[in-house]
């Protein structure tokens, strides 16, 4: 048997009506959107404009338009940042924030460019919860800080940023405010109506359920205002003229969309939508504080994050006494079919401030799809591996 504990990094398994739009796509459909005025490539066009459609809908935007699609978040975030300092609009260098909680999504692109004298960049610390410092925030802020930058949910600790009063702050001192809502679209309700934002950077292959490979952001009139676009290529549109377009989305999404993925996504939204986000959030908040309160028993178990803080959900990070993470993980999937991420996750600074570098942690991250059943076998698994460290 295979039991998957690793939602975090991907959703699995998909639900039923994801895995049938990829099958009617890939036999039904198959045309590139903007491509052709033939019927499939209609109903790929179509099928576009609805994703964005309700991709408004589900986060409370108005504009449809601005709504781009990339391979994931990674690139779009990227793709977002080449373009911000490729507009050369700032008198000075732009100065950028971002916390020490994030994903190497935001923090490897921002290192580099600050390497390269591009940008300049202040790391934020957390609190001792694991939440952003709004002290060290106000101090590090300057006349030339154009950016905030941060992840709305640790995808280690599954902490939620308080967005809102970090909202509050950019909009009255006019700074930019790029959100990544990797791990939480589709998890935490995000309503575009009662935050001001810059820009959301998604990815589809987690809480949206869709398959790998899309993902995208979303911005702001005022800061595509302040965007020169470099990626540059085909968008289906305008062929005749060898300039780039600079209407939306198009100055964005350049070459062949992953449609697959759009209409995938598409489904993982309605299915959401179906079950209600409320729903979502607590089915996986009731999973991990089971998985918590039993491994709270267990003395060779060392559990990491506090699952019972009021704005932290979907994730249970934890390590075994005698035995490394990878160690346990391999074992916990060879003797078990049990699917768990081991390692530092992609944030290393994460794991420095809860002081499991360089090795890392084990991180269980269930879906509403696991039950009771998955949660016992899982404790039980873990129960035998703790027997067979203790006498080695």
């Amino acid at each position: 048997m295979n039991l998957y504990f690793d939602n975090s990094s991907t959703s699995f398994p998909k639900p039923q009506n994801v895995i049938d739009s990829i099958n009617n796509f890939s036999i039904n459909i198959g045309a590139s959107p903007s491509r052709g005025y033939y019927d499939l490539s209609i109903k790929s066009s179509k099928i576009l404009f609805e994703c964005r459609e309700l991709l408004c809908d589900f986060f409370k935007f108005d504009s449809p338009e601005n709504i781009v699609f990339s391979y994931n978040a990674t690139y779009a975030f990227n793709i977002l940042l080449q373009s911000i300092v490729n507009s050369n609009i700032f008198n000075d260098i732009p100065h950028f924030l971002v916390s020490n909680l994030d994903h190497n999504c935001t923090l490897r692109p921002l290192i580099n460019l600050k390497n390269k004298n591009k940008i300049t960049l202040d790391i934020i610390s957390c609190d001792q919860n694991m939440f952003l410092n709004f002290n060290e925030l106000y101090c590090k802020i300057t006349s030339k800080t154009k950016f905030i930058v941060i992840s709305h949910m640790s995808n280690v600790l599954g902490n939620i940023q308080n967005i809102e009063k970090l909202s509050d702050i950019c909009k009255k001192l006019k700074i930019f405010l790029i959100l990544d809502i990797a791990q939480s679209a589709g998890l935490v309700n995000i309503d575009l109506t009662k935050i001001y934002f810059s820009a959301l950077i998604f990815t589809g292959h987690k809480n949206l359920f869709s398959t790998s490979g899309i993902g995208g952001f979303i911005i702001s009139n005022e800061l595509l205002n302040v965007c020169d676009n470099y990626f540059l290529g085909g968008t289906g549109s305008s062929s005749s003229s060898l300039l780039s377009k600079s209407d939306m989305p198009d100055y964005f999404e350049i070459g062949t969309h992953n449609m697959i993925g759009i209409y995938s996504l598409l489904n993982g939204v309605k299915f959401i939508n179906t079950c209600g986000l409320n729903f979502i959030y607590d089915k996986k908040k009731e999973v991990v504080k089971n998985i918590y309160d039993q491994l709270s028993n267990i003395n060779d178990i060392i559990i990491i994050n506090n699952v019972l803080l009021k704005h932290q959900n979907s994730n249970l990070c934890i390590n075994f006494k005698n035995l490394s993470p990878d160690v346990a993980a391999h074992m916990l999937n060879k003797y078990y079919g049990i699917c768990v991420r081991s390692g530092l996750h992609c944030s290393p600074n994460t794991h420095k401030i809860i002081n499991t570098y360089p090795l890392g942690c084990i991180r269980i991250s269930p879906s509403i799809f696991n039950d009771v059943k998955d949660v016992n076998y899982l404790v039980s698994s873990i129960k035998k591996i703790c027997n067979v460290s203790r006498r080695t």
